[in-house]
Parts: structure tokens; sequence; C-alpha cells
């Protein structure tokens, strides 16, 4: 470890990635180590992490079957050495202003148990969102004894966080998940039935109503409230795409209920 070492575990888990891996593992050099988990990716994926190890970087690369979302993050969880980790998904960078800002949070956190992070999204169309557009805010940094995944969330797995959870004001995490049209409505179809069945496991019942006012409500929430209308018709596909979304939830929702 140098003085210029951040002691935080990253960590990713990874499949078929080689698209947008590269300059996400190189934009976490500083941290002490990168552990990158991998449930059986078939294209270049593990050759570039491989490479980019053989350069130097701080990478532990790991096989593990596929879990569910929450499931394999948990196991990449309990996997890293350090008292403090940042998730990082392998489409995100880490500007280093964030780099940045996460070296001083965790050098004196007090006692801060997590930190959300801002995340930017470029859009086809348009780039990174315009200034003004409200993006999310995410916890990433926890206490690695602190925080826990629920391997019951198959998707949209979020950092369960015991204790005070504070902001990192400065930089961003930039999200490029920009993938070709056909295989975007291939993942959405993918995640929304996904969504259903985990509702359907939980017991949820589904709403027929629904299917009109969630994807209304989204529509809302990311032209409107979220500001993405400031990036024109770009936008406006995002908050479309939102209300898909949401639509295509409740429908299989719907359809798991009537059992047929």
């Amino acid at each position: 470890m140098t003085a210029d070492t951040i002691p935080v575990s990253a960590f990713m888990i990874c499949f078929n990635e080689e698209r947008v891996i590269e300059p996400s593992l190189r934009a976490l050099s500083r941290f002490d180590e990168i552990l990158v988990v991998d449930s059986g990716s078939t294209d270049r994926t593990v050759e570039i992490v491989e490479g980019l190890r053989g350069e130097g970087l701080p990478v532990r690369l790991m096989h593990h079957d596929w879990a569910g979302f929450g499931g394999q993050k948990q196991y990449a969880l309990e996997q890293c050495r350090c008292e403090w980790v940042f998730n990082v998904d392998a489409d995100e960078i880490a500007e280093p202003k964030l780099v940045a800002a996460i070296a001083e949070a965790v050098a004196s956190p007090g006692k801060t148990a997590g930190f959300s992070v801002e995340r930017r999204q470029w859009i086809p169309g348009y780039g990174y969102t315009h200034p003004l557009v409200k993006n999310d805010r995410i916890v990433r940094l926890v206490r690695c004894a602190r925080a826990h995944y629920d391997p019951e969330q198959t998707i949209h797995e979020s950092l369960h966080v015991d204790g005070v959870i504070g902001k990192i004001g400065g930089g961003v995490l930039l999200h490029d998940s920009v993938i070709a049209p056909e295989l975007e409505f291939e993942k959405q179809n993918s995640y929304t039935s996904l969504k259903a069945s985990e509702r359907a496991a939980r017991g949820k019942r589904p709403s027929p109503s629904k299917m009109l006012t969630a994807p209304i409500g989204y529509f809302v929430k990311f032209y409107l409230l979220k500001r993405y209308f400031l990036c024109g018709w770009a936008g406006f596909a995002v908050a479309a795409g939102a209300a898909s979304y949401a639509y295509q939830t409740e429908y299989k929702s719907w359809r798991a209920g009537l059992g047929r």
C-alpha cells in the first residue's frame, strides 16, 4: 500500500461486460483492492480483467455462479478485506473527484456507517444528463460489517445499512448503460419478469389499476419531477421507457395473479 492508496475494497459483479469494464476498473486504481466476481462471462471480460491485473491494478478475480443480483453482490461483499467497501457496476465510472471525496470520507467518517453518491446517466441522443436534472443518489460506500444485501432481491438490489448514512458531495458516478435498442428491450423484459416474480414470492397482491396509474406516475416522475424534459426528446425517451417498464411489471404481476 502506498501513501496514495485508499483503504477501501471496491467490488463489482460482472457478466459479459467487455464493452465497458476496462474504464470502470481503471478509475478504481487508487483503492486498496478491486474485487471482481464474474458469473461465467463468455466474451473478453475475464481476459480484460486479467490484463489489468497484469498491469499492476490491485484486482482480485473470482468466479461465482449466478445467485441473483442480491445474492451475487452479498457474496462479493463477504469477500472484501477492508473495513470500508465501495460497490461499482461494470458500466459505471467513478470520477476522480468522487474517488478523492471517498478518500476524505473514510479518513474521518465519525460514526457514519455508509455514504450515498450521486449517479449521472448517459442517454442516447444527448450524452450525460443536463446539469439541472435531478440525478439518483444511491448508497454505495459502507462499513463492510454494518451492511448487507437481501439475497431475496433478485432485481434492483440495494445495500441495507445499520447506522447513519451520510452524503458524498464531490464528484459523481458516470453511468453508461447504453446498449442496442433490441437488447435494451430484452433486458427490460427480463427485469420486469424478475420484478413480478419477486413480488409474487413476497406475497404482494397485484392491483389491476396500477397498469394505468404506475406508467403515468413513472412518466411524470422522470419527465417533470426529475427534469428529464431538459434533455429534449432524449429525455422524453427515458421517461417513456420508465413508463413502459412500470406497465410491463404491473401487467406481468396481474397475469401471474390470474394463474394462467
